[in-house]
């Protein structure tokens, strides 16, 4: 079998549910497609496919009119993007940017339609993992409340580090992606980097960070 064929089925969770022989028939629907570190998976008005990361990290951002990125989400292993397209919104100003070098998977509107027709229960699971999605949503919309950005980057750490149960890690985002997520400068994140190393509330070697508990 092919390794990224078996990671756009195996590791997204919109498939978790089906059984294996019904995840054969997806794979058989998939592109696969392997994307450099910058290029775009997906920009306005393009094809209207569901944007699978089976292997690497994209992120997911509209311009403002002064072409300044506004970053929606990070996308990781496992992660997809593009449900609405398939159901019919015009995708006017959303990109997808692969962050590193990336193996993308791509699933016609047409083709998950059609299989979602002989298949309610991946109707359901959709519906689940988009209630998960507009809650990551809502957390960013909370940090970005926070007024002071060493807050923010705080509980940003803090929320990544749960989600892979490991204290030390490697950044997912570049310092600009980051800043841009948070809703500030680079020169101001590096800023309150140093501010919560002096605090002693983590240590930072480029992109590598270890967060200590309080």
């Amino acid at each position: 079998m092919n390794l990224m064929a078996d990671l756009c089925v195996n590791l997204v969770p919109l498939f978790n549910a089906l059984p294996q022989d019904e995840k054969m028939q997806i794979e058989k629907l998939v592109q696969h497609k392997n994307y450099q570190k910058g290029e775009l998976a997906i920009e306005p008005m393009g094809s209207k496919n569901l944007v699978i990361v089976a292997q690497g990290s994209a992120k997911q951002y509209t311009l403002d009119e002064g072409g300044h990125e506004n970053i929606l989400q990070i996308l990781h292993t496992g992660d997809y993007v593009g449900e609405n397209w398939l159901f019919g919104q015009e995708n006017i100003n959303n990109y997808v940017e692969t962050t590193e070098f990336s193996e993308i998977c791509l699933l016609k509107r047409r083709d998950l339609v059609q299989l979602m027709h002989g298949q309610p229960e991946l109707s359901i699971r959709l519906l689940e993992l988009n209630m998960d999605k507009v809650s990551k949503m809502q957390t960013q919309i909370h940090l970005l409340t926070l007024p002071k950005v060493e807050d923010r980057l705080l509980e940003y750490l803090q929320a990544y580090a749960d989600e892979i149960e490991k204290n030390s890690f490697a950044l997912p985002l570049k310092m600009k992606d980051l800043a841009l997520y948070l809703g500030t400068t680079p020169e101001t994140l590096s800023r309150k980097f140093a501010l919560l190393e002096k605090q002693g509330r983590l240590k930072r070697k480029v992109r590598q960070i270890k967060l200590f508990q309080n």
